[in-house]
């Protein structure tokens, strides 16, 4: 049988014709397989360096407990509100913190508030939280109830993770026509993992 090829194609002579390793379109799918395979090992490596955006649980659940007392400053203007505050909180122990948050007023009594908070351990290891509280207040007075996610921290709390519920009290111990500070206690109860 035999056929017939247009006089402008020729078929590729054969390897062992030729004496050369390939033609010109073995060695661009050869190229093109070689850069796949590269961007593949690489795309791996990448994707194993890139943390997971749901982390696993890190460490052994403990519980979170404990009391603290300290002052609030709030920005009657702006709902800003800053907190210094110590006390004892299992498994840091003694402790200092501090907290940023946004206070917004939701009713003639009421209120929500949003922030951060930083723990300090005696031995300078730290704890991250995200705060969401709500709360009632009177003119000298405001309760509230918040739930702090914890995002990490440093230290022995560098990948740890957990929920608790702050209660808290606090009292206007000042205030001017732009400000109010307040002495602030809370208890704090919940599960952290580290």
């Amino acid at each position: 049988m035999t056929t017939n090829q247009p006089a402008d194609t020729a078929a590729a002579p054969p390897v062992a014709a030729t004496g050369r390793a390939s033609t010109p379109r073995r060695r661009l799918i050869i190229l093109a397989c070689v850069v796949l395979a590269i961007l593949g090992g690489v795309a791996a490596a990448v994707t194993a360096l890139i943390p997971s955006s749901a982390p696993a649980a890190h460490g052994t659940a403990r519980p979170l407990t404990g009391t603290g007392a300290g002052t609030m400053t709030l920005n009657l203007a702006t709902g800003a509100a800053t907190a210094e505050f110590t006390g004892h909180l299992s498994p840091l122990g003694t402790e200092t913190g501090h907290d940023n948050d946004t206070v917004t007023l939701t009713g003639p009594d009421t209120f929500t508030y949003t922030g951060t908070r930083i723990f300090v351990a005696a031995n300078g290891d730290k704890l991250f939280s995200a705060i969401t509280g709500t709360g009632t207040f009177t003119r000298t007075t405001a309760r509230s109830t918040e739930t702090d996610t914890i995002t990490g921290g440093t230290g022995r709390f560098a990948r740890a993770s957990g929920t608790y519920t702050d209660t808290i009290s606090s009292v206007v111990v000042s205030a001017t026509a732009t400000s109010q500070t307040s002495r602030i206690t809370a208890a704090a109860q919940g599960q952290i993992r580290y």
